[in-house]
């Protein structure tokens, strides 16, 4: 049975195209569905190009993991694949690389490697390369998992759907769960999507709010891990000396002038998200 492909779109014109044109040019054969967030771009236009599948979520109504258990629903098969209408197949083996990765029972998720677009800053492109690159640095983290770009077992999603409550790391929080389950999730490097984005300040705090409140919902926190300095300062400081490196290794002193205000940006949305999650989740 062909695999399923689950393309989630939200005014995405500019580069929609690219990413169905990379699904299209697939050695293995796969069918399409699209969940669009009422895009009013023209998205929808290109979009019906390539599938007729389209699934309208309305303005106001996306909740993700709603909308994933919603696309598993609609589709069959043990494995269905998941993609952003922004995240850009890179050759023809993203596909097969995503689903090889199950070949051990043991897999219930997959999740492939992102590399930042050519017109990403650098600082967003070194986060992108350190997050997914060889892999290595993955295991020194608590957990790592991108939905961008990913597939998922669907037995065992059957006894675990996703959870509908939380709208940041829904993907995160499935795949935790799954681990704490017995399963296994792993990292496709060979498949490989263009996917970044330049956030602005005020872009990025919200997200890192949303993401900080999201970890004190999913993942059991320890006392020191809680603190102020644990959580927030030491991985600020360690973020800043990695910017200064890598901006005199890359002779980018762009990089090194942006470090300050993004990792001020990053650590204080992320604590206050924290902060908040965690008092929501001790009421």
């Amino acid at each position: 049975m062909n695999p399923w492909i689950v393309m989630r779109s939200y005014n995405d014109a500019w580069v929609v195209g690219q990413t169905l044109d990379g699904i299209a040019r697939q050695s293995m054969a796969h069918r399409l569905i699209v969940f669009d967030n009422a895009s009013t771009d023209g998205s929808l236009e290109i979009i019906r190009r390539h599938t007729d599948r389209i699934v309208n979520i309305p303005r106001g109504a996306y909740i993700p993991g709603r909308v994933l258990n919603q696309a598993m629903a609609e589709t069959d098969g043990e494995f269905v694949v998941f993609l952003n209408s922004d995240c850009v197949p890179q050759d023809h083996r993203w596909l097969a690389s995503l689903i090889e990765g199950f070949a051990d029972e043991s897999v219930a998720a997959v999740f492939g490697r992102q590399i930042p677009r050519p017109e990403c800053w650098p600082l967003f492109a070194k986060d992108t390369e350190e997050t997914f690159g060889d892999g290595a640095r993955q295991k020194y983290w608590k957990h790592c998992f991108s939905m961008a770009t990913s597939a998922i077992r669907r037995s065992v999603w059957e006894a675990m759907p996703f959870r509908d409550d939380i709208q940041y790391s829904e993907d995160v929080d499935w795949t935790w769960r799954a681990r704490q389950a017995g399963h296994t999730i792993r990292y496709a490097g060979g498949s490989v999507a263009m996917h970044s984005h330049n956030y602005t300040l005020k872009q990025y705090r919200r997200r890192q709010f949303g993401e900080g409140r999201a970890d004190a919902a999913i993942f059991d926190w320890k006392p020191w891990e809680r603190t102020l300095l644990r959580y927030s300062l030491l991985p600020f400081a360690r973020q800043v000396v990695s910017d200064v490196r890598y901006g005199v290794r890359t002779m980018q002193p762009r990089a090194i002038a942006h470090s300050l205000p993004l990792r001020v940006v990053q650590m204080v949305g992320r604590r206050r998200g924290f902060q908040e999650g965690w008092s929501a989740r001790s009421q």
